[in-house]
């Protein structure tokens, strides 16, 4: 993670330093994170002290009922939203207090996220959308890998389809290419086989095993137990508190 959207303080934090592990810090942390809203006057806690630490080249499935946390938890760990207490933590970095601009950048250089819902332009291409957050890098190598990427996903054949032509798991599928364009580091994924059936989902996930081997920390969140057979590590999200399995 470059230097440049640090956090100000020249010196690690007490938390950094419990980050450390043997000189290499994990790429993703969440320590005593607590999110709390208002619920119409009554406060609701989404998250509950949650600490949760994803090493490079892990890939842990979140698992727990609709209304659990899990989808506030993956936009705390993605810097999409800001916890009420606690602290998140990238390469041992604390990142919570970032400002929105800082918060854009990291995101961009760091992180993949795979939304349920797609976010697809449809007057582009397979292949377009795919490479779209290269555009403004002038990435002369984004459209071969784009169309690698789609072809890693099944889509080898679909690769000038606009979204119309795509059924939803092909959507779904261009939607998880579009995350990894920018090789991230930590990839997060709300239900990223929710629209899949078994084969192409396994297809997908075998794709996920691939980007852990080349050190990628993978979260992904989900009510489908075929993603716990790839998963490294499940834990599951109870009424906000989280508990190995």
């Amino acid at each position: 993670m470059s230097g440049d959207v640090s956090p100000p303080t020249a010196e690690r934090t007490a938390v950094e330093e419990r980050a450390n592990h043997d000189g290499e810090a994990p790429p993703l942390q969440l320590i005593g994170v607590t999110r709390e809203y208002d619920g119409g006057g009554e406060t609701v806690r989404a998250l509950i002290d949650v600490d949760l630490t994803v090493e490079a080249g892990e890939f842990v499935a979140v698992m727990g009922p609709s209304g659990s946390g899990k989808s506030t938890m993956l936009n705390t760990l993605g810097l999409l939203d800001t916890p009420t207490s606690g602290e998140v933590l990238l390469d041992g970095r604390d990142v919570t207090t970032l400002d929105d601009e800082a918060r854009t950048d990291l995101r961009k250089e760091y992180i993949g996220f795979v939304f349920q819902d797609f976010f697809l332009i449809p007057t582009l291409t397979a292949t377009e959308n795919v490479a779209l957050p290269t555009v403004y890098d002038r990435d002369r190598d984004a459209t071969a890998r784009a169309e690698d990427l789609l072809d890693r996903v099944g889509l080898g054949d679909r690769l000038d389809h606009r979204p119309p032509e795509l059924s939803g798991g092909q959507k779904q599928r261009v939607a998880i290419a579009r995350a990894l364009i920018n090789r991230p580091e930590v990839l997060l994924a709300d239900e990223p086989t929710g629209n899949l059936d078994t084969d192409t989902g396994r297809q997908v996930l075998g794709e996920f095993e691939r980007i852990c081997e080349q050190g990628v920390a993978v979260v992904a969140v989900t009510h489908d137990e075929l993603v716990t057979e790839y998963a490294d590590r499940t834990v599951e999200l109870v009424d906000g508190r989280l508990e190995e399995q």
